[in-house]
């Protein structure tokens, strides 16, 4: 496996610089829709249709929304030499029903200068293109799902404007825990509109995109490949100029904490960041990506992009145990820490397991069984072999698994142990 892995991503930089001379088709309607809107995919070198678990999957796969465990809103904010990109996205994951997306993504520009056909100069005039994109995902197996895209484009410049609608498809398949692909076909119906009546209609034309990820580390590295293309390569027979290569790396530095990103297509080189907080019960990302424009030989000055991501609800697992400082001590059984499960999960629970670690991350305590977990857990402050833990910090790392084989797990602190009091001497009268 290790060895087919090695030859499919030396084939993947192969495919990459023997195409990167090569230009994809610009200047076509709706390019927009393929750039990439947060700083998270950026970062990545617009590579994300294999990996597509977060929002932003509603844009380069919607399929990839049923990996998604909680609600999640993401906000977006970048300049694109003279013009602006805004985006505002949100995602629902259901039970019984699958993963329903929402999005929002304006292109414009304002001042731009006017001139009449004798080249006199008229008033500022504005140019905008808006895509409002419903999304839906549902998973019929374990790691396989499909979703879809409905959209409205709306599009002015000046006092002329017009509206298309369109709709999107995707795959989504991830045969192994640490390998999962993904095809997007965007614009399957494809989008038409003209701005004057007498004016030539404008088509949205069809594209596929082809992606991959590799994940490794406990999941904290992924390395993703994607391969864009309109679909004029079958009609028109191959031609390498029509391949739109993507690279990137995702490196989790701190689990959930700290993220650093790098990425390369034919246009930039991209670094990123990614800076915020997972909690129990919701998570708050600042995201930071620059791009240098290497096609223009670095005369294009680097751009940057500022996003924020927050997801919160949905289905999730931790605990809440009290007292947070605890005294046990050997044969009184009323000196307890009592540890409460909260969770709530797509599908039924097949087994699950609890650890109890030191500060040095060493499991003392294990409790694990079959089926839905006991809501109510105790903790007699001993561990395995029935023995007195150190005094010092315990943390928890529950991991629930479903009927399907899916697992997802959450940890944090569980209590502070403290049987020993304040060091101190004691004076004696002579």
């Amino acid at each position: 496996m290790v060895k087919v892995l090695r030859f499919n991503f030396l084939g993947f930089a192969i495919l990459f610089f023997a195409y990167s001379s090569y230009a994809f088709p610009g200047g076509e309607p709706g390019a927009f829709l393929n750039y990439g809107v947060t700083p998270r995919s950026l970062a990545l070198g617009k590579a994300f249709c294999g990996l597509a678990d977060d929002q932003e999957a509603t844009y380069f796969n919607p399929a990839g929304l049923w990996q998604l465990l909680n609600q999640e809103v993401r906000l977006s904010h970048f300049t694109l030499y003279g013009a602006r990109l805004e985006y505002i996205g949100y995602a629902l994951p259901t039970k019984y029903f699958g993963s329903f997306g929402l999005s929002l993504l304006n292109f414009g520009s304002e001042g731009l200068d006017s001139r009449t056909p004798d080249n006199y100069q008229g008033n500022p005039t504005f140019f905008y293109e808006n895509a409002y994109i419903f999304s839906y995902a549902y998973s019929p197996l374990s790691n396989f799902s499909f979703g879809l895209n409905l959209k409205i484009i709306a599009k002015a410049l000046y006092l002329y404007s017009g509206a298309g609608f369109g709709a999107d498809f995707g795959i989504f398949y991830k045969p192994t825990s640490f390998l999962s692909s993904g095809l997007f076909i965007q614009n399957l119906w494809e989008p038409k509109m003209r701005l004057l009546d007498f004016g030539e209609e404008e088509i949205y034309p069809r594209s596929f995109r082809l992606g991959l990820c590799w994940r490794t580390y406990q999941d904290r590295i992924k390395v993703l490949f994607d391969i864009l293309s309109p679909f004029a390569l079958f009609s028109e027979g191959f031609s390498s100029r029509y391949l739109d290569p993507h690279f990137g790396v995702e490196f989790e530095l701190v689990k959930g904490m700290l993220v650093q990103r790098t990425g390369l297509d034919k246009r930039e080189i991209s670094l990123g960041l990614g800076l915020g907080r997972t909690g129990n019960k919701s998570s708050l990302f600042i995201d930071y990506a620059l791009l240098l424009h290497h096609q223009s030989n670095f005369i294009l000055k680097p751009t940057h992009k500022l996003g924020l991501a927050l997801k919160f609800g949905g289905f999730r697992i931790w605990i809440e145990s009290y007292p947070k400082i605890f005294s046990p001590q050997p044969g009184v059984g009323e000196n307890i820490l009592a540890m409460n499960l909260k969770y709530t999960t797509k599908r039924k629970v097949k087994r699950w397991q609890l650890l109890i670690k030191n500060e040095l991350g060493e499991v003392v305590r294990n409790y694990s069984g079959w089926e839905e977990p006991p809501t109510r857990l105790t903790w007699d402050g001993l561990d395995e072999a029935t023995r007195l833990v150190a005094d010092g910090k315990y943390y928890y790392e529950i991991t629930l698994v479903d009927i399907r084989n899916e697992s997802f797990q959450n940890s944090g602190f569980l209590t502070t142990v403290k049987t020993k009091g304040p060091a101190g001497r004691i004076k004696v009268k002579e």
